[in-house]
């Protein structure tokens, strides 16, 4: 009778397993824009970030701009110089206070053993360099920060984030302001506590510094387009895959600057599908060759003593 509870036991156990590849932990997809965006700006990046990510949720934190109007000059210049508050004085501002609140309660949602995945952009990575100063270890260890173009690195040596990593691209002008990107530029190296690089550099694809800048410009939009398999790899679940290759697909043919999305993402679904049955499986065989005890056993070696 033992050893049929210590069968039945390992056979839970490897449905466990095969359950967590199936079902994988709870996330909430963040993100917070630089300078010069109105509330109209906000759709838009939500919607790329969301299906290059899977078609997952995506919550925003408006970094409000003080521009009435995309022809609104003063109001653009007004932003540059908070935004240089924040660098220069580390001056905590609404903003800041906002970033907490959104990280905090995107925290509450995905529980004690989620992840938040948090994207920053420009003034969004100091905003959220500032808010870090704010929130508490244990918080900070269950958030990933993605940064780009950002005005200030955001490093694990710093925070105890769960995963730190900044993007620039070479020829960015936001690196005039970023002292330890520069550093780290000029010397090759730039890691974090677990030796894992946290800054990386990005070859121009166009050749302008101001459009190699923006989010979904070609340089960084590659760097995103990354992430979004990585994420999708390690917290979308293959039927979650499969569901985004028939549903988000689609919808991804519109983005007309990344040609191909949708041959990708149902690329992708067809893995997906090969995934599931897969692990399928391995559930199956792997619970009756226990059942039946033809699994591999091991015999200790018996020493002769003399």
């Amino acid at each position: 009778m033992k050893a049929f509870y210590i069968v039945v036991a390992s056979a839970l156990w490897t449905a466990h397993s095969c359950y967590g590849k199936l079902l994988p932990r709870r996330t909430k997809l963040t993100w917070v824009n630089g300078i010069a965006h109105m509330p109209e700006h906000m759709s838009d990046p939500t919607f790329v970030i969301s299906t290059i990510f899977g078609g997952v949720k995506v919550d925003y934190c408006h970094n409000p701009s003080s521009m009435t109007s995309e022809s609104d000059y003063l109001g653009f210049v007004k932003d540059g110089i908070q935004a240089s508050t924040h660098v220069m004085m580390g001056r905590l501002t609404p903003e800041v206070d906002s970033l907490v609140e959104h990280l905090r309660n995107a925290l509450k949602q995905v529980g004690r053993n989620g992840r938040v995945i948090h994207i920053a952009h420009s003034q969004g990575s100091v905003i959220t360099w500032l808010a870090a100063q704010r929130l508490k270890p244990e918080e900070c260890k269950r958030i990933e920060i993605i940064s780009f173009g950002g005005a200030a690195t955001i490093c694990t040596s710093e925070f105890p984030f769960a995963r730190c990593i900044n993007y620039y691209s070479v020829n960015d002008p936001i690196l005039n302001v970023v002292p330890s990107a520069v550093k780290a530029l000029k010397s090759g190296f730039s890691f974090g506590d677990g030796m894992q690089q946290e800054i990386i550099f990005l070859a121009s694809r166009t050749g302008d510094p101001a459009t190699d800048h923006g989010l979904l410009n070609p340089t960084y939009l590659e760097a995103l387009v990354w992430e979004g398999q990585r994420y999708q790899s390690l917290f979308l679940s293959p039927l979650g895959q499969m569901a985004g290759a028939a549903f988000v697909g689609p919808l991804s043919s519109t983005v007309t600057w990344f040609p191909n999305f949708a041959y990708e993402m149902t690329r992708r679904g067809f893995i997906a599908i090969v995934r599931i049955f897969t692990l399928l499986w391995e559930l199956v065989h792997v619970t009756i060759t226990r059942l039946l005890g033809k699994g591999e056993r091991y015999d200790p070696i018996l020493l002769k003593t003399s």
